[in-house]
């Protein structure tokens, strides 16, 4: 039988969304080095939305994030694309400390049957999520099926939170929301949202409200298609930080939750409503708290370091994921 951490290891190695995540690093260091440079700009490269002050002592930031939808998943499923193109950018929003206000939407089609279901799908998503669209470009005789949505939001200049924020010793943790179920054309997408209201939407959410104003959260990030490990990832090539995580408790979580899914596949699930974050040790217990309080699950996963790795732990078995590539070196 193969041990469980070589599984991870070599599904880590071989999976195509943390290995777009890794090819990102380059990139984003060669437009953070050669990149036109704004005093307006607080935070921008890395995160899940860019903060901008709109003038100087401006008490709130702006907040903008743009996302892609996949080709196949707008054939797939064109009203689903549409609703996820606004979702998307929702958690973007929260996941810096910010509140949705308004999107903007790029849409190519030719088959206008499949335009219409597209555009059902942003309309409820606008609808659902109680934001506005208010701009966007729509082209109806493409080569190919294209959709991408711009969200834009705004918080407290105090409340901002970042995903290079990490720091040594800090705890990380995954929040998310069990109370959901497989996609039937994609195993592999845990959906939390289409069954649940506007309020119990955002009720999920509330732990944000909760610990913002007392600035209990170094670093947050919304997790991606990379799943818990391509979004850890991330932000720790932000944070310029490593991470020591054990899973030992993990599959013991997952049973008394009830997910269907065996640790190794649940690890590189894109799990709609779910955050990687992280806080100073002496407040894990507060911070807990106000996340189950809001109805979400909360799993320790590690601890923050100064290394360049990720190394996983399974009872006494240990083994090194990763070396992080640093953005901006």
């Amino acid at each position: 039988m193969i041990p469980l951490l070589t599984k991870i290891y070599k599904k880590f190695h071989s999976s195509r969304n943390i290995q777009e995540k890794q090819a990102l690093s380059p990139i984003l260091t060669k437009i953070k080095n050669l990149g036109y440079e704004s005093s307006q700009i607080h935070t921008s490269i890395g995160e899940d939305a860019a903060a901008l002050l709109p003038w100087p002592d401006a008490s709130n930031f702006i907040l903008i994030t743009t996302d892609a939808l996949l080709p196949a998943f707008i054939e797939k499923s064109p009203r689903g694309a549409g609703f996820s193109a606004i979702y998307v950018g929702i958690d973007d929003i929260m996941a810096c400390g910010g509140t949705p206000l308004a999107c903007s939407t790029t849409v190519a089609f030719k088959n206008s049957e499949i335009g219409d279901q597209i555009f059902q799908g942003i309309l409820e998503g606008t609808r659902t999520f109680r934001v506005p669209l208010i701009r966007g470009h729509t082209t109806t005789d493409a080569k190919e099926l294209q959709l991408t949505s711009t969200m834009i939001g705004s918080c407290p200049r105090d409340q901002y939170i970042s995903a290079n924020g990490a720091q040594s010793n800090d705890f990380v943790a995954l929040v998310w929301d069990a109370e959901g179920k497989p996609v039937k054309f994609n195993p592999m997408y845990w959906n939390t949202i289409t069954m649940k209201s506007t309020e119990a939407f955002y009720a999920k959410r509330g732990f944000f409200s909760a610990l913002l104003p007392r600035k209990l959260l170094h670093a947050c990030k919304d997790v991606s298609n990379g799943g818990i490990f391509g979004t850890l990832y991330q932000l720790l090539s932000y944070s310029r930080k490593g991470a020591s995580i054990d899973l030992s408790p993990i599959p013991d979580r997952l049973e008394r939750d009830k997910i269907p899914y065996t640790i190794e596949d649940f690890l590189f699930l894109f799990l709609t409503s779910a955050f990687i974050i992280t806080g100073a040790q002496e407040h894990l217990g507060e911070i807990r708290g106000e996340v189950e309080k809001s109805g979400m699950s909360f799993y320790l996963l590690g601890e923050i370091n100064e290394n360049k790795n990720i190394t996983l732990k399974d009872q006494n078995e240990e083994i090194l994921l990763t070396t992080i590539d640093y953005v901006g070196e």
